[in-house]
């Protein structure tokens, strides 16, 4: 029974993460995005985001600001930042709970 939960769960994590952050520009942008995000503590509003981050990314990475843009929605879909009511991003609490719950299933497998 949990043998069958926890491959389940892998199934649906894997489902998820397919073809998101796929080329070596999005996966670098994704990650200097989050650092951002950690830097301005887990928060921005969503005229920061547009107008600084995702411009500095940009220019830092020699990367266009359409894929810069495709990483954060690859970054929303997979639930690591979350819209806010206001229209700003914040790191998702949930994906803390998706990763622990992952792992949990993980120790059932092995």
């Amino acid at each position: 029974m949990e043998h069958d939960k926890a491959i389940e769960e892998l199934e649906k994590f894997f489902s998820l993460v397919n073809n998101k952050l796929s080329t070596k520009k999005k996966l670098k942008a994704g990650l200097q995005i989050l650092e951002e995000l950690h830097l301005n503590g887990g928060r921005v509003n969503s005229w920061i985001m547009g107008n600084e981050i995702i411009p500095k990314i940009a220019e830092e990475q020699s990367i266009s600001a359409p894929t810069v843009y495709r990483a954060l929605n690859d970054l929303i879909e997979l639930g690591i930042i979350a819209r806010t009511a206001k229209g700003g991003y914040t790191l998702s609490p949930t994906f803390r709970k998706r990763v622990y719950r992952l792992y949990k299933q993980l120790g059932y497998l092995v």
